[in-house]
């Protein structure tokens, strides 16, 4: 999936990153609309644990600048992928021992077979898009230094004027 792209070309670099590298050239960016002020509202398809997890991740993006309701359908998609791979674990560790990640069949020689539960590629699946939709919005370490997402203020040290 990788980052955003342009078209079919290269992917877009952060701004920030540009001016570290003193690669940046205003003359070269295109304009940006800016994002909505409004806080996103939980879609009304999504089931009723996505909305509690639509809400936290709201809460997360607040944190970084990012909580707006230019996003919702992005946070309403992550949500959702979330709360499938809760369901698919919760599928497949069940205490019940009806399920689990393999499960015993029977071939067509009439062999026994141990066969993949099919909840581990839908999960799998699952997770790696909400990976790639946390990188989307800049909540991986490594994506939140592209995205550059807005740090905190630390204390000021005494020997930074040095």
């Amino acid at each position: 999936m990788g980052g955003a792209r342009i078209g079919a070309g290269r992917k877009v670099i952060p701004i920030g990153i540009k001016k570290a590298k003193g690669t940046y050239r205003k003359t070269r960016e295109k304009e940006v609309p800016l994002p909505s002020k409004e806080k996103p509202i939980p879609p009304t398809w999504l089931n009723k644990r996505s909305k509690q997890i639509f809400q936290h991740m709201v809460k997360r993006l607040d944190e970084i600048g990012l909580a707006s309701r230019t996003y919702t359908e992005g946070i309403a998609l992550l949500a959702c992928r979330m709360e499938e791979v809760e369901r698919f674990d919760k599928m497949l560790n069940d205490d019940a021992g009806t399920n689990g990640y393999i499960y015993k069949s029977t071939n067509s020689y009439g062999d026994d077979v141990l066969k993949e539960h099919p909840a581990v590629k839908l999960r799998e699946k699952a997770a790696r898009h909400v990976h790639a939709l946390l990188v989307e919005f800049g909540l991986t370490g490594a994506s939140a230094q592209k995205v550059g997402a807005k740090k905190k203020e630390k204390d000021q040290n005494q020997f930074d004027d040095f």
